[in-house]
């Protein structure tokens, strides 16, 4: 224990009573400012942000936050891949794990729902753009990532149609995945 400065031993004594707590009081500030700060970025040729809104899908929540279309053709490092129907969609989303294990979804489920049908994720624009096809979160993660549609050139993007495959408590499946429709307008 440090010996007491001269002069006021009572002040001092709190002082050095409370001065371990001193730095945990400031450090926690305003509690009503209860989350983190992310920076905003850029956004990418051609592409325009969305307004956040989340769906979830079991603990599973999801969120598109860009979205890009009309692209003729995609660019990578290694290949350039022409739109096979008439233009590639590509959505920025956020996955975030609310479960308290692992969880595994399988990116190539997620629907692109159009004035002309739903579509699943063009594998060849997402080995291009180096995106996952599937993807494991850790307990309570987010990832975000870009998701690669091929879609008709008149077709107007409506939403998507997310599934997580749910499970309960146990990491057991559930049977049914009803999936979750995010709109995208």
């Amino acid at each position: 224990m440090r010996p007491l400065p001269a002069g006021r031993p009572r002040a001092a004594a709190a002082l050095l009573l409370l001065a371990p707590l001193l730095p945990l009081a400031s450090a926690c500030g305003g509690h009503d400012d209860a989350r983190y700060r992310v920076p905003a970025r850029p956004l990418r040729d051609g592409e325009h942000a969305l307004r956040y809104r989340e769906v979830t899908d079991g603990r599973i929540a999801f969120a598109a936050i860009g979205l890009s279309s009309g692209l003729t053709t995609i660019t990578g490092s290694h290949a350039d891949l022409p739109s096979r129907l008439g233009g590639f969609a590509r959505v920025r989303m956020i996955a975030e794990n609310r479960y308290a294990t692992f969880h595994k979804i399988d990116l190539d489920r997620q629907l692109l729902v159009t004035s002309r049908g739903a579509y699943p994720p063009d594998v060849n624009a997402m080995r291009v753009k180096r995106q996952p096809t599937d993807i494991e979160l850790g307990s309570h993660d987010r990832l975000e990532f870009d998701l690669m549609y091929d879609i008709p050139k008149d077709a107007r993007i409506r939403a998507l149609r997310l599934y997580s495959s749910p499970t309960d408590d146990l990491g057991v499946p559930l049977q049914h995945d009803p999936g979750a429709e995010l709109p995208l307008r």
